[in-house]
């Protein structure tokens, strides 16, 4: 029976810095991670390659352990799917902190069903909520008459400069 850690993070500009820290003790021992870079919550786990691998190389008995919930699930639907994959291959779901902490998220009792239905739904919720507020941000710095997006590397007359020695074969 081993543990075996999984780390996710939604995009390239994040960090699996702070799961790395709940999980240092695991870490320290050489349990094996998996682990999803810049991959959306939207993916359900099932589908994911990090968390297939980790399936592909579990055994029954084994502990799958993530710092929180959010980076494994984050909807009813994932839920749904993963916790009878879980639950037939005879494997363990630990939350290393927070409130969940110590509780197996896999146990095949009414309970525990009923308690990672409600986390699922509450996560599903602030997932949404995130994303309608980024949407609301942008239309507002929008609406402000702020420039969106990425600045550009070249102020304009270093631009016309640049397009200018392009035409004449100097660039």
């Amino acid at each position: 029976m081993a543990d075996r850690l999984y780390l996710r993070h939604s995009t390239d500009k994040q960090t699996d810095a702070r799961q790395r820290h709940a999980l240092a003790a695991l870490l320290a021992a050489g349990a094996p991670v998996y682990d999803d870079p810049a991959t959306s919550s939207r993916v359900l786990s099932l589908d994911r390659a990090g968390f297939k691998r980790l399936l592909d190389e579990a055994a029954v008995g084994d502990t799958i352990r993530i710092a929180d919930a959010a980076r494994l699930f984050r909807s009813v639907a994932d839920v749904l799917a993963l916790r009878p994959v879980l639950i037939r291959r005879g494997l363990h779901l630990k939350v290393e902190s927070g409130l969940l902490s110590g509780i197996d998220l896999a146990a095949d009792d009414p309970g525990t069903k009923v308690v990672v239905s409600v986390l699922a739904a509450v996560l599903e919720f602030q997932r949404d909520m995130i994303s309608e507020n980024t949407k609301e941000g942008v239309a507002a710095a929008a609406a402000s008459g702020k420039v969106l997006g990425r600045p550009s590397a070249l102020d304009k007359d270093a631009a016309v400069e640049l397009v200018k020695a392009h035409r004449e074969g100097a660039a």
